[in-house]
């Protein structure tokens, strides 16, 4: 962080401070430069679009009197900057937020609006990294006004999530929303805002296809095809070297025509291939780095939200949203600060100025060509003879195309109302029995997975409903779509709900750890608010009787690769009690449940022995923070009812099913007599294939019988402080045998019974297991 003291002010009448002035706060690398022309002072700051942690914050000066100014910013435009770079006024009466593009009017001063300030009230300008393209911090500038200072708007302030913000489809930044359930679904499978920007559009019909606009890229659905993106740049649509004042190359003929053809059966390699050849890494000494960004547009987590997916496609989903190279890169002839380089959808720009690639907001541009808004003269004087030039205004008729309302702005959809009356608190049975499943993600497999729960008389089933799938673009942002979908299903079938909540959001955590708790323990809890509270005892969606706080807590790989100790565990202890709290006040009567620990006798840093690791729980401070304690059993040795250490190869206790009898001596230690343990996976594997699980595999016969039997030992031995018995697992229908977790499952992907599943069902049936 940058601090130094205030310069004087420029005029008698007006007060203005450059970025470089003493006094303005600066956090996050941004970097500084000349390059482009319409700057104050001796240069300005930028920073490429990231997650509002970097920013510049201009106080007001001490030398201001109280009163009424106008408060106007500048910056440098270019085609890079943000279309929604946003300004946060901090005045006399509150926070307002001002959404500014920065792609225009530059070098000169832009007013953000007419507000009340008090000096020495910790009150200026701030503008952040949040937005969807290059941002500049140049100069504000406050000048006396005597005009009546604008109303500030609580839904403006970033401090508080607006509105909107319920519904995920809606963006705020531009008033449009993405209603189609396919183009949605693409969206958050092509990278999201990062790919597309934000929508600029409603669905509208354009030669015969569906059509919603972005920033960067047309969506299009024709027929019953399935979502692509359109050629926004060839012939027809955009056909053009000229936006706003930066020239991109023009398409090259040579280069287009050794493309290969998509009738040929190899075309997707080739294709690869192709991009690779002509998109490089370096251009004139210069790290454009074309090809990696074109490589890295869709990640592994975005096409493949729930895992298990195949990195050698995402070569071809990038394909899917650049396109082939119609060009090679090429400097702006008006501004060697710039390289390009042109592909069928979209144009790769390179910034010596921040050694950065982006991609152009280029089917905004095909916005402004239709509409006539915002229209820059020489794209308008290239399109002069184009039938697109200004056809929704004139109403010009164009083959197979309806424009209807496409461009008049949207409002948020509300929730779906919460009318239902409170249930009544759950009684679960000592013991009770449930099974993982994997319905989230698969629509076609849900009734059977949860018909196989009902059918072998079991009351429960556990699903992960990743933090990062329902709140993944920004705080407050949720989709539910999926989430409404499983608690819906399961409340049809008559089946209660475990949820475990863990796996954060890009935006919470700055280290991109796989799973790990959020810098800031508090979105977590807010999280829990949110979904509590949509699936509360009163929800008329359906009811989540019971949350998991997060998973496998004494395993280094669960809590982003920190060392697990007694510290981690002090951790732990915040987050749960956090999220109890918020879990209460938004539903009473949900049961809360701690993490599942992992059952392993290593305390080495990277695990801790689960009976050692519950032991650092209750000294943190851990009682009083749950209703429940989460174990797990996934268990080696081979016999249900074996002695600690009775067995070869079995010397630890960890290995045995009966561990779960040393957690529950830890919690009557500590004065939990009342509270009970859930076994929230258990079970046996039959895995011959991995070495690592092997060693203490079963056959598929044998897991069964386990079962049964560890079922019947609990119910004699475990009463009354046993809860809910989760059987690891009902398989994810994806899953083949070269995954370790393959060999666990009761039944087949199919549905199909394996020997588990038909002596549980048998076991049921008979009253073996009542």
């Amino acid at each position: 962080m940058l601090v130094v003291s205030l310069a004087p002010p420029a005029l008698a009448d007006e007060i203005v401070v450059d970025d470089a002035s003493a006094g303005v706060v600066i956090k996050g690398e941004w970097a500084q430069s000349a390059s482009t022309a319409g700057f104050l002072g001796s240069g300005y700051r930028y920073r490429s679009a990231g997650d509002g942690s970097g920013t510049v914050t201009w106080p007001l000066p001490a030398s201001a009197v109280a009163g009424t100014y106008e408060v106007s910013a500048r910056w440098t435009s270019g085609p890079n900057r943000a279309s929604n770079a946003t300004y946060v006024v901090t005045h006399a009466a509150g926070s307002t937020s001002v959404s500014v593009d920065q792609r225009t009017n530059g070098g000169g001063w832009q007013s953000l609006g007419t507000f009340a300030f008090s000096p020495g009230a910790d009150q200026g300008v701030r503008l952040s990294d949040h937005a969807d393209g290059i941002v500049v911090a140049d100069a504000v500038r406050w000048t006396p006004s005597t005009a009546t200072p604008s109303a500030p708007s609580a839904s403006a302030s970033l401090a508080t999530p607006s509105a909107a913000s319920t519904d995920a489809r809606f963006f705020d930044q531009t008033r449009f929303r993405v209603d189609r359930d396919a183009f949605w679904d693409f969206f958050q499978k092509r990278g999201g805002l990062r790919s597309f920007g934000y929508p600029v559009s409603r669905e509208f019909t354009l030669f015969g296809c569906q059509t919603q606009l972005f920033q960067r890229l047309a969506m299009q659905q024709c027929g019953d095809n399935g979502v692509g993106t359109l050629n926004v740049l060839e012939d027809g649509f955009l056909p053009y070297a000229h936006f706003q004042g930066s020239t991109v190359p023009a398409p090259d003929p040579a280069l287009i025509s050794a493309a290969p053809l998509p009738s040929d059966p190899a075309w997707g390699s080739k294709a690869i291939d192709f991009v690779r050849a002509n998109a490089p890494e370096t251009f004139d000494g210069e790290p454009v780095k074309f090809f990696s960004t074109f490589g890295s547009t869709v990640g592994l987590d975005d096409a493949f939200p729930q895992g298990n997916g195949d990195a050698g496609l995402l070569p071809l989903l990038n394909l899917q949203l650049w396109g082939l190279p119609t060009s090679k890169p090429a400097y702006d002839p008006t501004n060697h600060e710039f390289i390009y380089m042109r592909f069928q959808r979209g144009v790769m720009h390179y910034d010596k100025g921040c050694r950065c690639t982006r991609g152009l907001l280029l089917a905004d541009y095909l916005k402004a060509v239709l509409t006539g808004n915002r229209l820059p003269d020489d794209l308008a004087a290239e399109a002069a003879a184009s039938p697109l030039l200004r056809a929704v205004p004139s109403g010009r008729a164009l083959h197979a195309t309806t424009f209807g309302d496409a461009f008049t702005v949207q409002s948020p959809v509300a929730p779906p109302p919460v009318t239902a009356a409170p249930a009544a608190p759950l009684t679960v049975a000592s013991p009770d029995y449930g099974m993982s499943a994997f319905i989230w993600g698969h629509p076609d497999t849900t009734s059977r997975d949860l018909k196989l729960v009902t059918d072998a008389g079991f009351h429960w089933q556990k699903t992960l409903f990743q933090w990062r799938s329902i709140e993944a673009g920004c705080k407050a942002c949720f989709d539910w779509s999926e989430a409404d979908r499983v608690v819906t299903a399961s409340a049809a079938a008559g089946v209660n709900i475990i949820a475990r909540l863990d796996f954060q959001p890009s935006w919470a955590r700055a280290d991109g750890a796989s799973n790990g708790p959020p810098d800031n323990f508090q979105d977590y809890a807010d999280f829990v608010t949110a979904f509590v509270s949509r699936y509360s005892s009163r929800s008329s969606i359906g009811r989540v009787a019971s949350i998991e706080v997060w998973n496998e807590v004494n395993l280094d790989r669960e809590w982003g690769g920190a060392t697990i100790n007694k510290q981690q565990a002090a951790e732990y202890v915040q987050l749960l009690g956090l999220a109890y709290s918020a879990a209460k006040a938004a539903d009473p009567n949900v049961i809360v449940i701690s993490a599942g620990l992992s059952p392993t006798g290593v305390t080495n840093g990277h695990a801790a022995d689960d009976v050692q690791y519950l032991q650092w729980l209750y000294d943190a401070g851990m009682k009083g923070k749950f209703d429940v304690l989460g174990a797990h059993g996934n268990v080696q040795a081979p016999e249900v009812d074996a002695a600690f250490g009775s067995l070869a190869h079995f010397p630890h206790a960890s290995f045995y099913f009966r561990r779960i009898e040393q957690l529950r001596e830890v919690m009557v230690k500590n004065g939990d007599t009342d509270k009970r343990v859930w076994l929230l996976e258990f079970g046996w594997t039959a895995d011959q294939i991995h070495p690592n699980y092997a060693w203490f595999a079963v056959s598929e016969e044998k897991k069964g019988a386990n079962i049964v039997q560890a079922l019947q030992y609990a119910r004699q031995h475990w009463q009354p402080w046993i809860g809910v018995m989760t059987l690891w697992t009902l398989p994810d229908p994806s899953w083949t045998a070269e995954r370790e977790e393959y060999w666990w499952a009761i039944t087949n992907t199919d549905g199909t019974a394996r020997p588990a599943y038909t002596d549980v069902l048998q076991a049921r049936r008979t009253g073996v297991l009542s």
